[in-house]
């Protein structure tokens, strides 16, 4: 250990001669370790709901998506040409979405069907976030079958055991004009029953209805080979950032590839902008408790006056004062933020284990507890955060000790 450091650990750790000085360093230690361990416990519940809702996602959305972007449809058969050579490919299912105007009774509303081929409840598990009915896409004759999203399941008034009454489909008719005098007349209305109810995130469940994927070519009139988009889930381990950019360069400027979080991008950058905007707010709180430390640091440069000089007549320069007294606050601030780092981690464990603080409301949420997702990154930006205060709080008073070595302290 240096002679700066032994110093310091004495001047932090001896009893002062005035009272208050200890007092307002504790203010300042606990100061640093409470603003610490919140930082932790709410960038934690911001990564618990990020992942909540990531996963929820997840259910509905694949790995990787493709979509052109010149026209509404392709080829199914080049698009499974061009993929061939992509062996992190673990699945692929394909599907067209499209506007329509759905009516169950006396009810319409208008949305979003999506055709879907078999494979799609493979690659995203739809069927588990079911909650009236089961998934189901056609029957043993052959029938088709719909899912709806909870929202617009609402809005129809969906009855699952009424098989008099089936949801009617129109879509314009491709090619043609709208005739003013007989506007049903440029529709195509087709009908199939109701199976089953999902509840996946509020802008999917207000539009989605899922359909089988040649009930949907039927109503737009196209052949089989014609697609709209094309879902993709990776090999276990593979990066879909990395995948979805090279296979972008491969596919050309022809179609959009995008992976899960660009997907729904714009949620997930809410999620970013309001966690680091907390943070930097709760930085500021540090900060406030931190300014104590001036204070603290300030009364032991006074208190330690004689001591100062006797340094400086022993040969002490001004650098190694202030090295000493940088290194007190320093002290103050490492101790403070590694056991509020720790505590932080502590209570988020606890949580993630015990679920101490629920929702209110039993069953009116996805979850029943605040979810929380400990990250190593996050503790080195609170320790790194925490220590850039602490140390410009303890600048001035080490400057302070520094130019205040004067030999005329001795005789006081």
């Amino acid at each position: 250990m240096s002679v700066v450091r032994f110093i310091a650990f004495r001047y932090l750790l001896a009893k002062k001669r005035t009272n208050f000085i200890n007092i307002v360093t504790g203010i300042s230690f606990g100061g640093v370790l409470v603003g610490a361990a919140a930082l932790i416990v709410v960038l934690s519940v911001y990564n618990g709901l990020e992942e909540l809702t990531q996963g929820m996602y997840s259910k509905f959305n694949p790995d990787v998506r493709i979509r052109p972007l010149n026209s509404k449809l392709f080829s199914k058969a080049e698009m499974q040409e061009q993929l061939k050579q992509f062996t992190q490919i673990n699945g692929i299912s394909y599907s067209i979405e499209e506007n329509a105007l759905f009516r169950y009774g006396d009810r319409e509303v208008v949305g979003v069907i999506k055709g879907v081929d078999s494979a799609f409840v493979e690659l995203t598990q739809v069927n588990e976030t079911m909650v009236r009915g089961e998934y189901v896409l056609r029957d043993g004759f052959g029938l088709p079958y719909a899912m709806l999203g909870i929202g617009i399941g609402y809005q129809l008034q969906i009855s699952l055991n009424d098989y008099r009454r089936g949801i009617e489909v129109y879509m314009p008719a491709r090619g043609k004009k709208i005739d003013l005098l007989r506007p049903e007349s440029s529709f195509v209305k087709r009908s199939l029953q109701p199976a089953g109810v999902f509840d996946v995130q509020p802008e999917i469940n207000q539009q989605y209805v899922l359909v089988p994927l040649v009930f949907v070519s039927d109503l737009l009139g196209v052949v089989d080979d014609q697609v709209g988009e094309v879902a993709i889930q990776l090999k276990p381990g593979i990066n879909p950032a990395n995948f979805a950019k090279s296979l972008q360069t491969a596919l050309g400027n022809d179609f959009e590839v995008k992976d899960r979080y660009r997907q729904q991008e714009a949620i997930f950058k809410i999620f970013q902008t309001e966690k680091w905007w907390t943070y930097f707010f709760l930085l500021l709180i540090v900060l406030v408790a931190a300014l104590n430390l001036v204070g603290a640091l300030s009364m032991l440069v006074i208190e330690k006056q004689r001591d100062i000089a006797v340094l400086g007549s022993l040969g002490a320069s001004k650098s190694m004062l202030f090295g000493i007294f940088m290194s007190v606050g320093t002290l103050i601030t490492l101790v403070g933020a590694s056991l509020g780092i720790g505590l932080g981690m502590l209570l988020c464990w606890l949580q993630q284990q015990y679920e101490f603080i629920r929702f209110a409301g039993e069953g009116a949420f996805v979850v029943s507890a605040y979810p929380v997702s400990i990250r190593f990154s996050d503790a080195v930006v609170v320790f790194v955060g925490v220590l850039v205060i602490g140390a410009l709080c303890t600048l001035y008073p080490a400057i302070k000790a520094a130019r205040s070595m004067s030999i005329e302290s001795l005789r006081a």
